[in-house]
């Protein structure tokens, strides 16, 4: 059941980067170099939805291991980047990220 919720959680958290990211490349101007980056964020995003999607699947717990540590990552840093921006880009993605670190170390427990 833990590996589940884990899972979940971890889809939840990729697919609101992916939300983000595709909101980033809808706001680019075109035939800029912000619409490239935008476009390498969303790349990214989307792989990790589909690992994430198939991990509801597929189960393999090292798999989850690797991509709910990958997630917390991109949460930490999102909030950290969010500090110059809003208390809300800060707020969510680090309580994100410490919500999924505990479901993982309830994972590998």
């Amino acid at each position: 059941m833990t590996y589940y919720i884990c899972a979940i959680f971890t889809l939840i958290s990729a697919a609101v980067s992916f939300g983000f990211s595709i909101e980033t490349y809808s706001s680019a101007k075109k035939k800029s170099s912000s619409l490239t980056t935008a476009k390498y964020a969303v790349s990214r995003s989307l792989a990790l939805l589909i690992v994430s999607m198939g991990l509801i699947i597929f189960i393999s717990r090292p798999y989850l291991t690797a991509l709910a540590t990958a997630m917390i990552l991109v949460q930490l840093f999102d909030g950290l980047i969010g500090l110059k921006v809003s208390w809300f880009k800060t707020v969510g993605p680090l309580l994100t990220a410490l919500v999924n670190a505990i479901l993982l170390l309830l994972m590998l427990k």
